[in-house]
Formats: structure tokens, C-alpha cells, sequence
């Protein structure tokens, strides 16, 4: 029998956004300029309000335009200037900034020189009001653990802190060394210590730049273990690479109030505007302020720069780019509106959200729309309920999830469904090891992506460590994906990965018609099949006995990724580790949403392959617990995830490309493929387009979902008329791709115009069921004629006629691939409020059979 774990609530900040919306206010949204040519599926690059900008015109104002301060050629640190004067840098975007990773990318520079020696960017978020930008004391920079280390790069030039000079002139012929005795060729800052209050202590040999927190006076100096952030939740980069031609690029992750409270980008200020942060550049060259040359005669030069970013003389060598933010909370009053929530799959999350910004806006806060993401059970309970939220975002028909358990679908009251988005599924790869960063695609056939669901590398398994073996069936197993022979085969530009966590991908804890979807395409290849059924690869690898026993292979109703070995190892009982040891959750621990997923995958901060830590304080402040390995730096960063495209694109992973058995036919999800595979879809259970896996298309992309509205009817005319309102402003202002609030973000394809008539048609009838002003009862409005509906849906309600208001027929040929606006019916199953769905989300089973290991509550969050 399984074990369950409590589902983790899905905190992301899209769940707790709200926007207004009123029917009358829905004109069109002026466009933005169209984005430059990035596709809309994989998109993230260079957009309508990209900013480039040269090293030499000096700092640009908040308008990203003006010079504020242009570089000084009488500057005495011209000696710097050098390595930078042909440096041009471009920042992807800079308006409407949410939780994201924002494309960096360069030409220009000087190529970095060893391993982060010398040339390279620093990259840094900040918060200031000044046209003039932020001041070093504003900036999100400092965490411990972050660079290359000692060895290719300074004590100091991950820190706050730097060398205070003997003088305050540098000197390229004869650099003045430090008050504490340290010879020039260390380096040191002579414009430090601007001010006291770079000076920790008034007798310190070394300048200290505090960290202020936005909206107060407070004066945080390192260690940094002093600091409100560290490396597992900093956005800084402390080391970005010049490429031997002088370019390079990085993608910079953004942070809001709720990721960096310390620099509060985004949250309204007292005038109702979201405030704006600064993105700010320090690249580093050859020389440290103080004149010494790292390159030279052995013993005259250290060879690697050794100075904090922060330093007044390599602070004004930044550049800054001003970002201007999106609300991350409603700009209406609470009480000022009524509120329509909705809820339902995170695929859809990053467009509600979008349209949200814009619908506030526009109604005047006279309607709010709420929206929370959950899993399907969630969403049944709710839509079921007479007194539960009536609206919620879907893939597959309410209640499906019971049919996947082999219940019978629950009776539900009249339904009307409206597709509003098209998402695909796919992995997201943040690949930097030995070669250099990977930006072409991985490679991944149903087989290899079995292997790494199942625990069956050596690596994902808690008893296989340095002084244990594992099980004798892993044997003949690979250490990881990396060092599997039908990977390498597949991705040569890989090579092995570093160290000893485990590589397997980040997963979500949920079950969901969109990890059936995986799995049906892993089942659609007959190697995957016997080797999921126990049948060794081509070089002995076997699968782990534990997910055998699922048999993977056969069942098609498995909706989850489970965690079901039950092997647990304690490796360190002399360092009071406790009893059972380590188990597979705590070695691969569920991640909570995709966008915790991917932007994980995108800083390089790995939850799995936590090992024991008696320095660690445990829940319950006992000394002693489990804990994450350090993030993954440049050279070394192996990670990937399960997620959406819409978080794909947002934090600019590389997504996989899946491919035949033997290698060929790959495909990634780009506008054409999803296109595709979205022409080839059939109607389904309900009549819902669903996209099989098997039969995508000719170069379609065989994981493409479907979103659909699905609106209980029998609510009164008001809430009718509003969900209607959204809905149609979802489908129509609200598939212009774009960034500007209303717009459809990157990872969305824009809703074929057949989908686009079916959600109108959906609109019409709940305008008209609207009009009869229905009540809300548990058996639905109008007769009760029990037997099928249309698509074989259960129909003990009022059945829709066979035409809208508008003429146009709900049900379509059956040679067309769109499906009808339909209504189902049923009676209540019990009421939920949906201002407790954060602590209400059911229970979600790990696993098809094995049991799930660890109780969620038992186990610290991952940090």
C-alpha cells in the first residue's frame, strides 16, 4: 500500500496576484512593439524594451538613455579603462520585470583568462531611487561560495570587503600596498573607505560596504553569514565568462520583494507604483584599482583580480541598467470590488498572471479576479461544490483524476469548457561543465528519460555511497546520466559531470494528466517498454527492481513520479546521524511548483543529494540534520527540471529535444512542433483536445497540453457575465505575444483560430445562461435527463442547445480537430472556502504502488 506525503503548496507569486476587470471595460490593450525574432514557444531573448549599451558613454539614467555621468578620461584609474573600452553590453528586457531570468549577453569584451583569473562580469541586483542609480550599499552581493575560489580568483572579489591602500593615488609604475603591510601586487582600493561608514570598526585595515535593506537605515556588514541572503537564495553572479571572440552571455535571474525582501523590486510604494531595481554590471579586468597588473613577471603579479565589485574605483567602472517591474500585488483596495476567484493547473500561471495586470487596469478595481494554482483533486472539489470556487484552469475533464485511480468520475453540475492557452511540457537543462556552457539542446530518448525517472543510475540511490557498494543489481549500472554510454552517444558536447549528488531531474510532487503525458510517451517506445519490464540495455544497465515491481511498462493510468525505493542508509552514526539514515525523499527531495523547478535549475542551487550535517539544526532545533549541497558554480553546474515552456522561456533554460530510440527525429518545442501537434489532436474524454504522445504528427512535439476554462453554470448573472468578460479577454488581447501586461508571455503559443471560435462559443453560453439568471443548486438549471452527454461525458443536467445566442453550433464536424463548449452536470460534493486552498490542497500520492518515503512534514524545506 502507498504512503502519502502532503502535497507542498505551490507558492508562487502568480497564486497570490489579483487583478480587476469590469465588462465594460474591454477594449483592446495598446501592443507593444513586436519582440524581435525569438520564437514564442522557446522564446527568452531580446524584446521590444531591450537596452544596449556601451561600456564608454558612461552611466545611463533611469530612463536608460540619458548619461548621467559619462566615463572620465581624467580619471586617475584610466589604467582600468583599457580592458573595457570596446565592451557593449545588451539587457533583454527592461519593463514589466516579474519573478524571471532576464537575457545578459556581450561583445567587446577581453576573453577571460584561466579559470575566472582575470575579464569577466559581475552581475548584481539593486534597489535606488535616484536618477544617478543605486549606490553599492543598495545591491543584493556578498554570498559566501559562489566563485572558483581562492586558488584562480581574490579573498575578496566575492565580498563586501576589500584592501585598504597606504595611499590614496594608484600607481600603475609603483602600486602602493596595504595599511596592514600586504604588498601592492595583492591589490587594494585607494578611494576606500569613502566614507565611516565603510568602516566596520575604525580600526580595521580593510573598507566593509554595509548592506542597507530598502526602507530602512540598517547597517548589515559581513561575515556574510550576517546577510539577509546567502548563496541558496542570492541572484548575484560573481563570475560570468568572456568567450575567446569576446562575447558572452548569461541569463541574469530578476528577483521581486518576495524572492529579495532586502530590495523590495516590484512592491507598490506609497504613490500605487511598483518600485523599479537597477541591474548592474562590474566587469573586471587586468588591473587592480590600486595599479597592479595581474599579469607580468612571476612574483610582481598575483595573477587573478582581488578586489569586491563594491570598492569605490571598481564601482565606477559599472554599468546600470535601470528595470522597471510589475506590481506583485493588486493596485485596488481591499473591499473595493468583488471578487471572482479561480484556480487550477500552473501551466497556465505566468498568462493568468499577465492578465491579470492588464483587466485591473481596465475595470477600475470594480471586479477582482483571484487566482491560486492546485492540483486537480483541488480543482474537482471545488468545481463541484455549490458554495466551492466555480472556475478553474484544466488540461484534462474535472474529475479525471478519479478516473485514473479507476473511480468513477464524479457527477459534477453543468460545466461549460473554453480552451484559453497551449502549453507543452518538456526538460530544462543548465549545463556549464568542463566544455563551457551547452546552449544547443539535450538529447533524450524515452529510454534514457525511464532511467532517470526510476532511481536506477547508481548516484540516485541512498545506499550507494564511498563505503557502500549499493544493491548488486546497480552493479553494471552508471554512476549518472552523464557517464551512461547511450547519453554520451546522443550528447558528446556534454562530457561527464562533477562531483558526487545525483543529476536525476527536478520533480513536482503532484499528480496530474500532464505526468500521465510523460509517461505515455515514454510507453510509446517499445525499448523503453522491456526495459522498464526488466529487459538490461545494450551495455546491462537494469532498471531498479522497486519501479519494476510499478510495472511502468504497462499500466497507463500512472499520473505521478514516484519515489519508491524504500532503502534508507545511515553513513555517518559516529557523527549522531539519525536513525533510519538518509531515504530516498531526503536524497531527492520533490521541488513545489515549476517555477521553483526551473529557477533552481537556472541558479544552480541543487536540492538533491543532501547528506548529514551535524552542524545543521533539525526542526525541532535539535543539533544535527540534512543538508543541501552548495551551488553549483561555473564548470561545474549539471541541472535539470521537469516544467512548463511558459517557465522554460522565463528563465532561459535549454530545453530537450525528444527524440526516436535510436537518436533520430528529435524535436523541441518551438512554434512549429507545438503547432503541430496541436492540428493532430483529437478530442477526448469530454470532448477536450488531447495531444497523444505517440502520434503527435510529423514534427510535432509530443507533450503539448491544452488549457481549458471550465465554468460551472448554475451561478447567478453577475459572476456569469464576469468569468465570460475573462475568458474573452483571454482569448482574444490576450494572445498577443508580448511582455506588457495582457499580453501572452513567452512559452505560450497563441490559440489557433478554430480554439479561438470554440471559446467564443463558450462565452456566448454563459452570456445567455447569465441573462435566465440561473440559481445555484446541486443538480444544475433545467431538466434532469439522465445518460450520456456529448462525448460521453455523465449528463444529468441541462443539456445545451444545439446552438449559442450567436447562431453558431456548439458541436463542430468530427473532422475537425475542435472540440465543443460542453456542460455536465451532477450534485455537490462538499464545499471548500477557497481562502483556506493553500492548507487545504488534498493529499497527493507519490507513487502508482511503492511506497513514498519520509513523510513530507518529517524533513526540513529544502533551503
Amino acid at each position: 500500500m502507498s504512503r502519502r506525503i502532503p502535497f507542498r503548496r505551490a507558492a508562487s507569486g502568480f497564486a497570490a496576484a489579483a487583478a480587476a476587470i469590469g465588462l465594460v471595460a474591454l477594449g483592446p490593450v495598446a501592443p507593444a512593439q513586436a519582440d524581435s525574432p525569438v520564437d514564442q514557444v522557446t522564446g527568452n531573448g531580446v524584446t521590444a524594451s531591450a537596452v544596449t549599451v556601451a561600456w564608454g558613454v558612461g552611466l545611463l539614467g533611469a530612463d536608460n538613455t540619458t548619461v548621467v555621468q559619462p566615463r572620465d578620461p581624467t580619471s586617475p584609474y584610466t589604467f582600468m579603462h583599457h580592458d573595457f573600452q570596446g565592451l557593449t553590453v545588451t539587457v533583454g528586457q527592461t519593463e514589466n520585470i516579474v519573478h524571471q531570468a532576464i537575457k545578459v549577453s556581450w561583445s567587446g569584451g577581453k576573453p577571460t583568462a584561466g579559470t575566472f583569473n582575470t575579464n569577466y562580469l559581475q552581475l548584481m541586483e539593486c534597489y535606488g531611487d535616484a536618477n544617478t542609480g543605486p549606490q553599492p550599499e543598495n545591491c543584493e552581493f556578498g554570498s559566501a561560495g559562489l566563485n572558483a575560489g581562492f586558488g584562480n580568483s581574490g579573498i575578496w572579489i566575492g565580498s563586501r570587503n576589500g584592501g585598504i591602500c597606504t595611499s590614496h593615488t594608484p600607481d600603475v609604475a609603483n602600486p602602493p600596498g596595504t595599511v596592514d603591510g600586504s604588498p601592492g601586487t595583492l591589490g587594494c582600493d585607494p578611494s576606500e573607505p569613502t566614507s565611516s561608514s565603510h568602516l566596520q570598526n575604525s580600526a580595521d585595515s580593510f573598507y566593509s560596504v554595509p548592506f542597507i535593506p530598502v526602507a530602512t537605515t540598517d547597517r548589515i556588514y559581513p561575515p556574510p553569514t550576517n546577510l539577509p541572503f546567502n548563496r541558496f537564495n542570492s541572484n548575484e553572479v560573481q563570475q560570468a565568462s568572456t568567450r575567446p571572440d569576446g562575447t558572452g552571455e548569461v541569463f541574469f535571474q530578476a528577483f521581486t520583494r518576495t524572492e529579495a525582501p532586502g530590495l523590495g523590486c516590484g512592491e507598490l510604494e506609497s504613490n500605487n507604483q511598483p518600485r523599479d531595481c537597477w541591474l548592474v554590471i562590474v566587469p573586471r579586468g587586468e588591473y587592480q584599482p590600486n595599479g597592479a597588473r595581474t599579469t607580468g613577471e612571476l612574483g610582481n603579479a598575483t595573477g587573478f583580480v582581488n578586489e569586491s565589485p563594491l570598492g569605490a574605483a571598481s564601482w565606477a567602472q559599472r554599468i546600470q541598467i535601470h528595470l522597471n517591474y510589475a506590481p506583485i500585488q493588486p493596485p485596488c483596495p481591499i473591499g473595493a470590488a468583488k471578487e471572482r476567484q479561480t484556480l487550477g493547473t500552473q501551466l497556465v500561471s505566468r498568462a493568468v498572471f499577465s492578465w491579470q495586470l492588464a483587466l485591473n487596469t481596465a475595470a477600475g478595481c470594480r471586479t477582482l479576479y483571484g487566482y491560486s494554482s492546485t492540483p486537480e483533486a483541488s480543482s474537482t472539489s471545488q468545481v463541484a461544490s455549490d458554495t466551492g470556487i466555480p472556475f478553474a484552469f484544466t488540461t484534462v475533464p474535472i474529475g479525471d483524476e478519479a478516473v485514473r485511480d479507476g473511480r468513477a468520475r464524479p457527477t459534477l453540475p453543468p460545466l461549460v469548457y473554453a480552451p484559453v492557452a497551449v502549453s507543452a511540457i518538456t526538460f530544462g537543462f543548465n549545463i556549464n561543465l568542463g566544455n563551457g556552457v551547452v546552449s544547443t539542446p539535450v538529447k533524450l530518448t524515452p529510454r534514457l528519460l525511464a532511467k532517470a525517472l526510476t532511481q536506477s543510475y547508481k548516484e540516485d540511490l541512498t545506499d550507494f555511497t564511498s563505503t557502500s557498494p549499493g544493491p548488486s543489481w546497480v552493479r553494471n549500472n552508471p554512476l549518472d546520466i552523464t557517464r551512461d554510454p547511450e547519453f554520451v552517444t546522443l550528447n558528446p558536447q556534454i562530457g561527464p559531470k562533477k562531483g558526487g549528488a545525483p543529476v536525476a531531474p527536478l520533480l513536482t510532487a503532484d499528480r496530474s494528466g500532464v505526468n500521465a503525458q510523460v509517461w505515455a510517451w515514454i510507453r510509446s517506445d517499445p525499448a523503453a517498454r522491456a526495459w522498464l519490464g526488466g529487459t538490461p540495455d545494450g551495455n546491462g544497465m537494469l532498471v531498479n527492481p522497486n519501479y519494476q515491481n510499478l510495472k511502468l511498462d504497462q499500466t497507463s493510468t500512472v499520473d505521478s513520479f514516484p519515489r519508491a525505493d524504500p532503502t534508507c542508509l545511515n553513513t555517518y552514526p559516529q557523527l549522531g546521524e539519525r536513525d533510519p539514515g538518509r531515504c530516498t525523499i531526503d536524497l531527492l527531495p520533490y521541488v513545489e511548483n515549476f517555477d521553483d523547478g526551473t529557477s533552481r535549475v537556472r541558479a544552480g542551487n541543487n536540492p538533491e543529494g543532501a547528506d548529514w550535517d551535524p552542524n545543521e539544526r533539525a526542526p525541532d532545533g535539535s543539533a544535527g540534520w540534512w543538508k543541501a549541497p552548495p551551488t553549483q558554480l561555473a564548470g561545474s553546474t549539471m541541472l535539470w527540471t521537469l516544467a512548463d515552456s511558459a517557465n522554460l522561456a522565463s528563465y532561459g533554460l535549454v530545453a530537450a529535444d525528444l527524440c526516436n530510440a535510436d537518436g533520430t527525429g528529435c524535436v523541441s518545442p518551438t512554434a512549429a512542433s507545438v503547432t503541430t501537434a496541436v492540428s493532430y489532436a483529437k478530442a477526448g474524454s469530454g470532448g477536450l483536445l488531447r495531444v497523444d504522445p505517440a502520434t503527435p504528427g510529423p514534427g510535432g512535439y509530443p507533450l503539448v497540453s491544452v488549457v481549458y476554462a471550465a465554468v460551472r453554470t448554475n451561478q447567478d448573472a453577475a459572476a456569469l457575465t464576469d468569468y465570460a468578460s475573462l475568458i474573452r479577454f483571454a482569448v482574444n488581447q490576450g494572445q498577443t505575444p508580448g511582455v506588457d501586461p495582457g499580453q501572452l508571455p513567452h512559452g505560450y503559443l497563441p490559440l489557433p483560430a478554430g480554439l479561438r471560435t470554440t471559446a467564443m462559443r463558450a462565452v456566448a453560453t454563459l452570456l445567455a445562461r447569465g441573462t435566465t439568471a440561473p440559481t445555484a443548486t446541486g443538480t444544475g438549471t433545467g431538466g434532469a435527463a439522465n445518460g450520456a452527454g456529448r462525448g460521453g461525458v455523465p449528463n444529468g443536467g441541462a443539456a445545451l442547445p444545439a446552438t449559442g445566442p450567436s447562431g453558431l453550433p456548439y458541436l463542430t464536424s468530427r473532422a475537425s480537430p475542435v472540440p465543443a463548449a460542453k456542460a455536465t452536470s451532477g450534485v455537490e460534493v462538499g464545499a471548500i472556502r477557497w481562502a483556506l486552498l493553500s492548507v487545504l490542497l488534498v493529499g497527493l500520492g507519490g507513487s502508482v504502488g511503492g511506497p513514498l518515503l519520509r513523510l513530507a512534514a518529517s524533513r526540513r524545506p529544502v533551503p
